[in-house]
């Protein structure tokens, strides 16, 4: 057994040095591979201000659970908006990003192992 808290899990800013005028973007990674997970990676993420994930798609799902806040998530159909207590999948291939609508929007985002890329950008 392995047993994290939020808060004793580092926190990761990766937000460009020429957006941090505009908001944040944060990565805890709580579980994984170095933790002893065999197949999947929780990685918990804050967005604030105006700040969206790059647009982008790859080869693997993603889950997704809002914690606190609100968000948007935009896809090639259109555009959700996310509150907490939603749970979202994110199909392989599907091209997408999360955007922060302004305050804090914190979700969690299960993906398979040996995936930890992040990108960051403005609305």
């Amino acid at each position: 057994m392995y047993l994290t808290d939020l808060q004793k899990t580092e926190e990761i800013d990766l937000t460009p040095p020429e957006l941090k005028e505009k908001g944040q973007l944060t990565v805890r990674w709580l579980l994984g591979e170095p933790e002893g997970a065999p197949n999947f990676e929780m990685r918990y993420f804050s967005l604030s201000g105006e700040i969206s994930t790059d647009w982008h798609s790859h080869e693997w799902e993603h889950q997704v659970f809002v914690v606190a806040g609100k968000g948007k998530f935009k896809n090639n159909d259109g555009e959700v908006e996310l509150q907490p207590g939603q749970a979202l999948f994110v199909a392989p291939g599907e091209q997408h990003h999360f955007i922060c609508s302004g305050g804090q929007f914190d979700f969690i985002c299960v993906v398979p192992k040996g995936t930890r890329a992040c990108m960051v950008n403005d609305r």
